[in-house]
């Protein structure tokens, strides 16, 4: 190990490998409860290094565990899944370069964030729309992707955005997409299939190199985005709503996307402090408590949120037929733009200061927008602060693996089918409250035949129970869900490094460790990663 670090040192700088115990404690913390702590952190300053890095590696038999920002919050952030690792941050690599401007086929290096690409297109005037998600401008563009991350623009699937990619094998060997290999940069860029088996893949989610740079389509801004919002009294009005929610999306495939369903506590978080003294350490919050706050504020039991994008005239058409498709027993949705949001801002300007929650709504609702014209918001982060009873300033820097929070994403794949989403929903509530995490709810569409559903586990981290309550939660969930067809789509270091690993066995998993042992006979790349 020594020894790895030494040449690391003579080809990086002292000073960008860090090996300081209090450093690598506050730069590799996460929020999921795991006290993996690498062995160094090493912080390439150009691409070029990282081939040697590797090398250095395999080498020395020292293995590592590269991140982009390390802002993989409620998955593991920048702490590798097993001991022993040496980090890799690759934040400082963020190097953007348009390949064809005018189709939007751009090129760039993991440190690129949501917030460094919108400042580079805002910088040239562009109209090119950053495929964002609401963990916000500092997160890497290229780490989500790969992690199959996925957002309210038409580019709903970051990773179907990624189009090329190169990458450094274990053994310091260079991949590179097949069409970039035959310097046809442009079609490279446009046509993500390539040519023969698609061995892109095996990098998302995977553990078989580092991936130094990646090609991404963008979607041009439409001309028209807006937000409509639906009110669901109880669950037997949301089974008919998602009954009829697969026809919607069918009939207007590319137009209304990301359609959120979040619980009343969901919502709650979103738009009230939590009420840290009445809540006792291992509960939740009293469904008395729970009606008294969601009758103030005017929250129902299910609020629908949905996106729609169209040229200029079809807006009308758009809500027309989304009215036509819903069910009877659904309110008549809201439909909410720019010019509609600052009619309302202005309406409510002169409301006395005890009716702010009105004024929340409509800020919620412009950061909601904002997502979906591929601005970058942390419309979502907030919310692991929630137990803390204190809500962070708007421009107030936000890290919650170093901020101490305790925060798991548990987040399912759910068939777009009214009795399984009833069952879900029901196991979910009980299951959270069988361990004392309140149980926060959204089902996002990924298309007209499935959700994705996040529950954020959150939790005290200082507590050791708190803790293995949070980590009890999460195995019951996955067991549970399981026995009604649902898995979910990403998994948390936590349950990576737990053995058996619960994607033992699988064919897939056994072809997946025939080629990891073919490329990287030591497990020098991101040992259990999947």
């Amino acid at each position: 190990m020594n020894d790895a670090i030494s040449a690391w040192k003579a080809l990086l700088g002292n000073d960008r490998v860090i090996t300081e115990q209090a450093e690598l404690h506050r730069r590799s913390a996460n929020a999921v409860g795991s006290d993996v702590v690498p062995i160094a952190i090493l912080r390439p300053t150009e691409s070029r290094q990282v081939q040697p890095l590797v090398e250095i590696a395999s080498r020395f038999r020292t293995p590592i565990y590269p991140t982009s920002t390390g802002r993989n919050w409620g998955y593991g952030a920048a702490s590798p899944v097993v001991s022993g690792c040496a980090v890799v941050d690759l934040s400082d690599l963020n190097t953007i370069h348009f390949v064809d401007e005018k189709h939007g086929l751009i090129r760039v290096e993991p440190g690129v964030t949501q917030g460094l690409l919108y400042n580079y297109l805002n910088a040239r005037n562009l109209n090119w729309m950053v495929p964002v998600h609401g963990g916000g401008p500092d997160c890497s563009l290229l780490g989500n992707a790969l992690e199959r991350g996925y957002g309210l623009t038409p580019t709903t699937d970051h990773f179907l955005a990624l189009t090329s990619l190169k990458a450094i094998l274990a053994d310091g060997t260079i991949y590179e997409s097949a069409f970039r290999s035959m310097e046809a940069d442009v079609i490279a860029a446009a046509h993500r299939w390539q040519i023969g088996a698609y061995l892109d893949g095996i990098f998302s989610q995977g553990n078989f190199g580092v991936v130094t740079d990646a090609t991404f389509i963008l979607k041009e801004r439409p001309e028209h985005v807006e937000a409509f919002f639906i009110r669901i009294p109880d669950d037997n009005n949301l089974a008919e709503f998602v009954e009829h929610l697969g026809s919607i999306l069918r009939s207007l495939d590319g137009v209304v996307t990301g359609v959120n369903l979040m619980n009343e506590r969901r919502v709650l978080s979103m738009s009230r402090p939590y009420p840290k003294g009445t809540v006792g350490s291992n509960s939740t919050i009293p469904d008395d408590l729970l009606k008294e706050y969601t009758s103030r504020a005017g929250i129902t039991r299910w609020t629908v949120a949905g996106v729609i994008h169209s040229v200029n005239g079809f807006a009308r058409n758009t809500r027309r037929e989304i009215r036509k498709r819903l069910p009877r027993s659904c309110s008549r949705p809201i439909f909410m733009n720019r010019k509609r949001i600052a009619m309302a801002k202005r309406a409510t300007s002169v409301l006395p200061v005890s009716r702010q929650s009105y004024r929340q709504q409509l800020a919620s609702i412009d950061a909601f927008i904002d997502l979906a014209e591929g601005r970058p918001r942390r419309i979502a982060l907030p919310l692991a602060y929630w137990l803390t009873g204190d809500e962070p300033a708007e421009k107030t820097a936000m890290d919650p693996a170093k901020d101490g929070c305790g925060l798991i994403w548990y987040s399912p794949l759910i068939p777009i089918d009214q009795n399984v989403v009833d069952a879900y929903i029901k196991m979910v509530e009980s299951t959270c409250v069988e361990h004392g995490i309140e149980p926060l709810i959204t089902l996002t569409s990924l298309s007209s035949c499935h959700f994705d559903s996040t529950v954020p586990i959150l939790f005290d981290r200082n507590d050791s129970s708190a803790v293995a309550r949070a980590h009890a939660c999460y195995d019951s969930l996955c067991e549970r869900a399981k026995r009604l067809g649902c898995v979910p789509y990403r998994l948390p270091t936590i349950t990576l490094a737990k053995r058996p690993n619960p994607l033992t066995d699988l064919p897939a998993t056994v072809l997946h460790n025939a080629i990891k042992d073919r490329l990287d006979p030591y497990n020098i790349i991101s040992p259990s990663r999947y």
